[in-house]
């Protein structure tokens, strides 16, 4: 009964770890990941210093097929983010994304402490 939800979280990270290498320059490219247990929940973190997301884009990431400026010469489909969404609401997850033009993109994935996501120390 569990392995839908394992397959789940993990198209969700795969989602958000695939953005970020392909979103980053070749040569300076950095893709930062971290784990941290924060007040009833443990956060993953996914920081990249690739060319970001427009703030005028970033109200329209989840929408099913919204590519932003410049994505489709990277074959972007407009799809994953916002099936990572879809994911994480049915999972009870937190998905949180902040960018800057030009500087990267961070994204978060909040996993609450509960019955339903349990954590050993």
């Amino acid at each position: 009964a569990d392995m839908p939800r394992i397959y789940e979280k993990g198209y969700i990270f795969g989602q958000v770890l695939s953005n970020a290498v392909k979103y980053v320059e070749n040569e300076k490219g950095k893709i930062s990941i971290k784990a941290a247990k924060e007040y009833k929940m443990v956060t993953l973190t996914v920081k990249d210093n690739g060319c970001g997301i427009s703030q005028a884009d970033m109200p329209r990431i989840y929408e099913k097929g919204f590519t932003g400026k410049d994505r489709k010469k990277r074959e972007a489909t407009g799809m994953g983010l916002y099936l990572a969404k879809r994911l994480c609401k049915k999972l009870g997850l937190v998905l949180s994304i902040t960018s800057k033009e030009g500087a990267g993109t961070t994204v978060v994935i909040g996993f609450p402490i509960t019955d339903f996501h349990q954590f050993d120390a």
